[in-house]
């Protein structure tokens, strides 16, 4: 989560939803802001992913980000459940078990998915840290049945949505940088080195130089198609059943913002989102 005392706004960054894209941007317009990320302990909940918390427990345990969640402007990218359970599945094998789903043998990857299928439905109403990444993103978009997020924006205008806040806080934004990409990569042989290098560089650099560097990387290695794709996971019925039953209240959000994106692209092109009359999604 981002927020900007300055601006009296504050981006709510759904696990797996271009969220680091996003955050190495606008964090430029307010030197000032407040962040919340990266795992560690909390003193009563013990290890949590600070920058993804569901909005029931911010409440509980975080008032201060909660209050500002209320009073100020507020604002977070969704994305289809599908997708997105693939991209999951791709960061925790990464960041938990170092290895690149590029590089898991297909018959191998088959059974690790089926494994974590189990273990999501587990934890889907109280994730742990390393399960964060598969909470719906109804979680962090509503507390309970209050709708706390006021605009919604598909992963498709995330760069219209970066160079609109670039211009109503005056701030010069690189809306087509993104970071940490679910990619193919495009040659199989360097792909543990490149990961690691990634890791490593993502570390130790500033994100905003460090966005620009990957980006120009995955140019010339990445094969522009996701790893989750390429992997044939999403085609699996018992991934498409999990995300189909489980995520179903996800999959009726992301439709009705999908329904009203050029709507939606057209009040950000026009930095006018108080011209989009809100839903129920929206």
């Amino acid at each position: 989560m981002i927020i900007s005392p300055r601006h009296r706004f504050v981006f709510v960054h759904i696990p797996k939803c271009a969220g680091t894209s996003v955050r190495t941007q606008i964090v430029k317009c307010d030197p000032d802001h407040l962040s919340m990320g990266e795992v560690g302990r909390h003193p009563e909940l013990g290890n949590i992913d600070f920058g993804h918390v569901p909005l029931p427990i911010l409440r509980q345990h975080f008032p201060r980000e909660y209050d500002y969640l209320e009073r100020f402007t507020s604002y977070a990218v969704v994305r289809d459940p599908l997708e997105r359970f693939g991209s999951s599945l791709r960061q925790m094998l990464w960041r938990y078990d170092q290895r690149p789903m590029t590089l898991i043998p297909a018959e191998e990857l088959r059974q690790l998915t089926l494994k974590t299928l189990d273990e999501v439905a587990d934890q889907l109403d109280n994730p742990s840290s390393k399960f964060i990444f598969f909470a719906r993103q109804r979680d962090f978009i509503f507390d309970g049945d209050r709708r706390m997020v006021d605009h919604l924006i598909p992963m498709a205008l995330v760069p219209d949505f970066i160079a609109h806040i670039g211009r109503i806080t005056d701030t010069p934004m690189e809306s087509d940088t993104r970071s940490n990409q679910n990619i193919e990569l495009r040659f199989k042989k360097i792909g543990g080195l490149a990961y690691r290098v990634n890791d490593m560089l993502r570390r130790t650099l500033p994100l905003d130089l460090h966005a620009r560097i990957k980006d120009s990387a995955l140019r010339l290695l990445s094969a522009r198609k996701s790893a989750a794709e390429a992997s044939g996971i999403l085609d699996m019925p018992e991934v498409r059943t999990f995300v189909e039953r489980h995520y179903d209240e996800d999959a009726q959000i992301y439709h009705q913002v999908m329904a009203r994106s050029e709507t939606l692209k057209a009040a950000l092109q026009a930095d006018n989102l108080l011209a989009v009359p809100p839903t129920s999604g929206t």
